[in-house]
């Protein structure tokens, strides 16, 4: 096999193993779709207005940080199969598995225990970006993105709440990771 699929396998397939982990759970009855937020939006209206000001905030937060020298991208240097993996694994894996794991059970599960939204979902979001690699370096361009994941993953948080679906941060952090991967396109 191809040593650069193999490797864009390698970082898909935590993804998919966790999907495959959750749909189990799901159909063992482990969990609960209702509980988790896996249903329809109360409003689409909200579900739309998460989705397209998350895309606007991270597009001007990206150009921002682009603008100002301290947006640091690696240029895109996959092949088209590769490529293909990533992108999917990036943009429509990692926001299913991620969202149903962060802001379906462990907010769930977090907003039980400690009775405070606001906590709960705090301490996702800081679970989140530890969860994150990123987090472990130490340059300007990276406390940025820590604090950055903190914003995002608290967003995501409270879209869940308010539009009681898991679908609108699952939309919302697609949509992010879509202009993170497009960027390494363009810059």
């Amino acid at each position: 096999m191809n040593p650069e699929i193999k490797q864009a396998l390698l970082r898909v397939l935590p993804f998919v193993a966790v999907l495959l982990f959750m749909l189990l759970a799901i159909k063992r009855g482990k969990i609960k779709t209702n509980e988790i937020g896996l249903n329809k939006p109360n409003s689409w209206i909200q579900f739309l207005f998460w989705g397209l000001g998350f895309l606007l905030f991270a597009i001007v937060l990206e150009v921002l940080f682009y603008q100002l020298g301290i947006l640091e991208i690696a240029p895109w240097k996959n092949g088209f199969f590769a490529s293909i993996i990533r992108i999917t694994g990036a943009v429509i894996l990692a926001p299913i598995a991620e969202e149903i794991m962060f802001r379906g059970v462990l907010l769930h599960v977090l907003h039980k225990k400690i009775n405070n939204l606001h906590s709960a979902i705090f301490l996702q979001a800081v679970l989140f970006v530890l969860l994150h690699n990123f987090a472990y370096e130490n340059t300007v361009a990276t406390n940025i993105g820590i604090v950055q994941a903190l914003v995002d993953a608290s967003l995501f948080g409270y879209a869940r709440h308010y539009t009681k679906s898991l679908y609108t941060p699952m939309l919302m952090h697609a949509l992010g990771n879509a202009v993170a991967v497009f960027e390494r396109f363009i810059f």
